[in-house]
């Protein structure tokens, strides 16, 4: 099933397809030989798999003004009425899109400031982001991070994320269970073996 591939339309084209294809079997099925029955067992099927198809949406990107609206809905804000909540909308949005401003004003100077000290050793830069292995990394964040940083990565299947993060996690125990040597024979009650001959 994972290797299925789909094809999207739109609801005027499915519903076209079906009506044609009726009417073509419609039309077949005055025939009675065997090659229009296949005919119509065939268009009976595909008539079939177009009628019990799945409805798939394609969401649609979100404005500015949806994602405040959904926010705000999930804050717990003192009752007001329309008006007051409209003023508290557009006084937080003036503020995120001045932000925004500012934000990209001061990062078209650094950019600017980067050019121009660049341009003088032009290097070939990759247009990837690059993402180091997870080996060279791993061991410098918490399970949490790597949990994300492989639930980021798209080149990864769910098992190749799973068996990575289950091999961090097993080391992650591992190290927290394991002891020195000297720790071993403290906790045992042990002293070290003398080293005379």
């Amino acid at each position: 099933m994972k290797d299925k591939k789909y094809i999207l339309i739109t609801k005027d084209l499915h519903k076209s397809l079906i009506e044609f294809l009726d009417e073509v079997q419609f039309d077949i099925a005055a025939n009675t030989d065997k090659d229009s029955m296949h005919k119509v067992n065939f268009i009976s099927w595909a008539i079939g798999e177009l009628v019990n198809s799945f409805e798939a949406f394609i969401p649609q990107k979100k404005s500015r003004e949806d994602y405040v609206d959904e926010t705000f809905m999930d804050w717990n804000l003192p009752e007001m009425n329309d008006e007051d909540y409209n003023k508290l909308v557009d006084q937080v949005d003036g503020f995120l899109k001045g932000w925004e401003k500012e934000y990209k004003k001061k990062s078209k100077k650094k950019k600017t400031t980067k050019d121009t000290k660049s341009n003088s050793k032009l290097k070939p830069q990759s247009k990837e982001k690059f993402v180091p292995p997870l080996n060279d990394i791993a061991e410098f964040m918490s399970l949490d991070e790597i949990k994300e940083y492989l639930l980021e990565d798209d080149e990864l299947t769910d098992d190749e994320r799973f068996d990575l993060y289950y091999e961090e996690h097993r080391r992650v125990q591992e190290e927290k269970n394991s002891m020195s040597y000297d720790e071993l024979l403290k906790k045992s009650g042990l002293l070290p073996p003398s080293t005379e001959e």
